[in-house]
């Protein structure tokens, strides 16, 4: 199924849950493709157009997403309408599953997260987020960023909300969950405060 066309009254929200739900492969991170066991077609779906729709109703199916289109909840709209607003809450929630003071309040770790949150987001996040006791950084300054995606990605996969669930498409998986509770209420104290 192919999301509504521009200019249709369809919100950029919708639109692109649409197309994360029913054309994952033109807008999900390249390392779902080996996870869902379709490596062998990444190279078919981008030089062959005709491959796209079998191919995409292939991924959906796999990633469960091949019945309707779910409801846009406040929590899916935030992260699905704005790109960098996405990517600010995905880091912030991965921040957030890692649970170590240390990327917050040392300096050698703010500066990368400075790269991709504003001067506030870094101001209000170690008030926001808990913190583990005994939590000792696991990542360099350098490998932080893209870690902490991928925990907050693998972090929205848990969320009962299927279109919350759908966005972590957005950032490579992740082996191991970082955590077996829902996101949301992380995510709606993040969306008050960021």
């Amino acid at each position: 199924m192919a999301p509504p066309p521009q200019g249709s009254g369809v919100s950029p929200a919708q639109r692109a849950l649409a197309e994360l739900w029913w054309r994952p492969g033109g807008r999900m991170d390249a390392g779902w493709w080996p996870r869902l066991e379709m490596e062998a077609w990444r190279g078919d779906y981008q030089r062959r157009s005709a491959l796209r729709p079998a191919l995409d109703g292939m991924l959906a199916k796999r990633l469960g997403q091949d019945g309707a289109l779910p409801a846009l909840s406040a929590e899916a709209e935030a992260l699905l309408a704005d790109d960098g607003r996405r990517g600010a809450l995905c880091l912030s929630l991965g921040l957030w599953a890692l649970g170590c003071p240390d990327y917050l309040l040392l300096r050698a770790y703010r500066a990368p997260l400075a790269a991709h949150l504003d001067a506030a987001a870094l101001a209000r996040l170690p008030a926001l987020l808990p913190t583990r006791a005994g939590a000792v950084a696991e990542w360099t300054p350098e490998a932080l960023c893209g870690e902490a995606l991928r925990h907050g990605g693998a972090w929205l996969a848990r969320a009962e909300d299927p279109a919350v669930a759908a966005c972590r498409l957005h950032w490579a998986p992740l082996e191991r969950a970082p955590r077996a509770d829902s996101p949301l209420p992380a995510l709606r104290k993040l969306l008050k405060w960021l």
